[in-house]
């Protein structure tokens, strides 16, 4: 699904200028841009799994007169990555705290690049911004092939100077040896003219996976989410089919959604974290609504509470009855 037209490039430039794609050029002494996070302008993505309570998913109708629409998932999956997470402080540390011998390709694939936002659409703003490795290979095979695709078709598409820059959402980088001090200056995918067309090239570049890492910001996993899950589930030709991804819940549509996430422990030093996602493809529930247990206690609360009060006026009309009798048998007593 293409949203990268609903984000304002103007105003999220990822790394705006020099400065900003490699950080202070001495963290300790330079003044670190505050961020001041806030949500970003259009975020199309919305989280359809907050109930965790509740196996639907229902959408408001548009007008207040009709039904909520209720869905139901013919198919679910799951999965949880491991990766690093860094801030643009961290452009000028070397490895594992940072990610400095990787500056200058990620110079040239995020400067004046719309920012894909963080978690839950929410954008930083200044050092505060973050981006995620991962070792290329934990990466299903297609997302892998999902980032090459757009960088390549970008890539073919672009004349002049554009060539090979792609969208600029992941960056496909060559690992670097830190204790030879080697610099990547460009990434894998811009180095290569276009995707591989033969089987035996098809192999040749997944050799080199291994030896790959990929850096991106957290709001691009949103662009191809169902794909981290597809792989191995019972629907995985429905959740690949990416023209099927809604952000909006639909009937027949894929829905997907990083449900959790960790964060690394800067505090100790430490740059590990986790995310999972999770992914459903639905359906319109047609079914009668089932009633909560709540919503049943306090409808059986309320009839045990109608049935006392009828008793109760069923009693009282007896004892009105048994005085009605008494009086008429002394009247009749008295004539």
């Amino acid at each position: 699904m293409k949203t990268a037209s609903l984000l304002n490039a103007a105003t999220y430039a990822y790394l705006a200028t020099v400065v900003s794609a490699v950080g202070p050029a001495v963290p300790e002494n330079a003044e670190r841009l505050p961020g001041k996070p806030d949500l970003m302008p259009n975020w199309p993505w919305r989280n359809p799994f907050a109930d965790f309570n509740n196996t639907r998913i229902t959408i408001s109708s548009e007008s207040e007169a009709a039904a909520p629409t209720r869905f139901v998932p013919t198919c679910s999956s799951q999965r949880t990555f491991r990766a690093t997470e860094y801030l643009l402080d961290d452009l000028q540390e070397l490895p594992p705290l940072g990610l400095i011998p990787w500056v200058e390709a990620l110079r040239k694939t995020f400067t004046n690049r719309p920012y894909p936002g963080s978690w839950d659409g929410v954008d930083p703003h200044g050092y505060d911004r973050n981006m995620l490795m991962m070792e290329y290979v934990d990466v299903p095979l297609k997302v892998r092939r999902w980032i090459e695709e757009e960088e390549w078709s970008t890539a073919a598409a672009a004349e002049g100077d554009a060539k090979g820059k792609g969208k600029g959402l992941f960056a496909v980088l060559a690992k670097a040896d830190v204790d030879k001090g080697e610099k990547v200056v460009a990434t894998a995918t811009s180095l290569r003219e276009k995707k591989p067309e033969t089987e035996e090239e098809e192999k040749e570049w997944r050799e080199g996976d291994a030896n790959r890492v990929v850096i991106f910001a957290p709001g691009a996993v949103y662009e191809n989410a169902p794909l981290w899950v597809a792989e191995g589930s019972e629907c995985e030709e429905t959740l690949s089919d990416m023209t099927k991804y809604m952000a909006k819940p639909t009937d027949g549509a894929v829905v997907a959604y990083p449900v959790d996430k960790t964060r690394a422990n800067r505090a100790e030093g430490k740059r590990e974290m986790e995310f999972t996602i999770k992914a459903q493809v639905l359906k319109v529930d047609d079914s009668v609504p089932e009633e909560d247990e709540h919503e049943q206690q306090e409808k059986g609360e309320k009839a045990g509470q109608f049935k006392t009060q009828v008793e109760k006026v069923e009693e009282f009309k007896t004892q009105v009855e048994e005085v009605v009798d008494k009086v008429k048998t002394a009247v009749k007593d008295e004539l």
